[in-house]
Formats: structure tokens, sequence, C-alpha cells
């Protein structure tokens, strides 16, 4: 979400809109629209932007959400509807009483617009789906041929964490006998951590660690696929750079990765389970990869993104009352 909103204010100051950051503490900040990044904490400061004559726009990641089964979406739906009518309190400091009052609301992809109006009841013609971008600049360096063929393992780029199975993944791999390189850093050196170097011998599974920019397109043009088993994602920027180059995909097969990119001629799915059950899905994928001259599914630019912003922008000011 950092990304985004840094990519946002560069590529939409760029088409000419201005730009800045929300002074909470300055009454003399003026404006025609609020955009906020994630939900509004209650639905009070929409109400009162409304009254000082901004648009309200939101653009929100529900990925834990969306990765949650029919039953547990069933049963979170209910509580809200009850909650609503029993506890207001609640509702108010959930704020999931927002959807209806605000203007516009864009989601990374449709699986999380639905959830949202399954669960929250957002207004079908206030919602829309853009995706996220990469800079023009990664998009060409990544689809460049150089490295193809080069390399004979496969790649994942990701925090390493129990969020995304790092640990899993290397285990996996280290019984399917296929090479795989592992490049990020964790965002707490904890006891997961440590297990995970301790599964990464240098021989099979490789830690690169954080790597620069310039390392981690080298990597991943050379790499003959791309794996992830992360428990949820939202339009993750490691698969639209693996994207990009042109890397075959192995996804878990939950809501974020089998409903999104489930059905591409690229992609393959894997039940998350034991060690071994993934690596006989990991064994196969290594076999059958190899890096393609094109996309695995095309990738805007974030200036196309952006563009995208400012027309809703621009609708839902030609509505102003």
């Amino acid at each position: 979400m950092q990304t985004l909103s840094e990519s946002l204010m560069r590529e939409i100051a760029g088409l000419g809109v201005e730009v800045e950051q929300e002074r909470w503490w300055d009454p003399q900040q003026k404006g025609d629209i609020l955009h906020y990044i994630m939900r509004p904490p209650y639905a009070v400061n929409v109400r009162l932007a409304h009254e000082k004559g901004f648009k309200v726009i939101m653009t929100e990641n529900l990925d834990q959400t969306a990765s949650r089964t029919k039953t547990q979406l069933f049963i979170q739906r209910q509580i809200t509807r009850w909650a609503r009518r029993l506890v207001p309190g609640l509702v108010n400091r959930m704020a999931w009483d927002v959807y209806q009052l605000l203007d516009a609301m864009v989601y990374v992809v449709p699986i999380e617009l639905k959830v949202a109006q399954y669960l929250f009841d957002a207004p079908a013609d206030r919602g829309y789906i853009i995706s996220q971008g990469l800079e023009e600049q990664a998009i060409q360096k990544l689809s460049s041929p150089e490295g193809m063929g080069q390399g004979d393992f496969l790649v994942s780029v990701a925090v390493i964490s129990e969020r995304k199975n790092s640990l899993l993944l290397a285990e996996a791999a280290r019984k399917a006998n296929v090479p795989i390189v592992f490049l990020g850093k964790p965002l707490v050196e904890d006891d997961y951590y440590q297990r995970f170097l301790k599964a990464a011998d240098g021989k099979l599974v490789k830690y690169a660690g954080f790597v620069s920019v310039k390392e981690k397109y080298d990597y991943l043009r050379r790499a003959r696929g791309f794996a992830l088993m992360s428990q949820f994602e939202s339009g993750c920027i490691a698969i639209y750079e693996a994207a990009a180059a042109g890397l075959p995909l192995l996804l878990p097969d939950l809501p974020w990765a089998s409903k999104v990119y489930g059905h591409l001629e690229k992609v393959r799915t894997v039940s998350l389970g034991s060690a071994d059950h993934i690596a006989e899905a990991l064994k196969s994928f290594y076999s059958w990869s190899q890096r393609q001259s094109q996309q695995t599914f095309p990738i805007p630019s974030w200036k196309q993104v952006a563009q995208k912003y400012v027309k809703i922008y621009e609708k839902i000011l030609s509505e102003r009352s």
C-alpha cells in the first residue's frame, strides 16, 4: 500500500492534478477529493469531509478477508448484520458503515470488491477494479530477453515470514530436489527466520537475502519460473514483476490466487498442505516451466493506473450536487 500511495501521488501529479498528503491538523487545507488508502477510521470522517465539500474515495485491501472460506464469510456477514442492529458502537469503531457513504471504492482484484459487497453491502455502482502497476522502466527491463534460458532454478520473492510460507516452500523444494532461490528479508529475525535459514542449505535452496533492484531483475530474467505459497495477497507486486518477466507461476489454491490468476495458461496452483504434498507439485512445475518471451499476464505501468484513477476523480466530481 505504501508503493501504491507513493506511485499514485507521483503519477497523478505528472498528469497535471495537484496532489498533497492530508494535513489533518490544518483546517485551511483545501481540495476537491479526499482519497483514503485503506478504510477511513470512522464514518464521521466521511460525513465531515462531505460537509466541507470534499468527495471521498477509498482504495481498500481485503486480502486476508477475501481468502476466507465461504462458511467463514457467511459467519462474518451474519455477525456484521447482527452488530449493526444491536451493537452500533462496534460498527462505528470498525467503520463497517462507511461503504454507503463513500463516493467511490477501488479494489485491486474483483474478488475483493465482491467480498465488500457481500459483507458490507458496498454499492455495486460505486465499486471499481484497478490493478497495481510497475514503473515503465521496470516493465522494459524485466521484459528484456537478457538472461533467458541461462538459469536452471525457480525464484521466490517475498518477505521471509509465516504469512508467505517461506519455510514450507523451502522444505518442499528440498524434498522435490528442485533448485530455488529466495529473495527478500524478514520483518524480524525470529525463530521462524532461523528455521528458514537452516532449511536454506545453499545447494538446492539458496537464500540471496535482500538484494538490489538490479540483482532482483537479473534473478527474475534468468529463472525458469516463480513460486509463492503465501496465505493471502492483494495484487502482489512480486507476482507482477515475475509476470512482466514472462515467468510461469506456481501459487497456492486459495481464493487470492486461484480466483485471480488460476485461469491463466502459465499459472498452476497447489493446495496448501504438507511439504511432501507441495513437493510433488513443485517437481512437476519445475519440469514444465520455462520463461516466456511474452508477459504472463498484461502488466500496466503506474502511469496507466493513475490515468484510471483520474477518470474516477472526474466522474465523482461531475456528480457534485
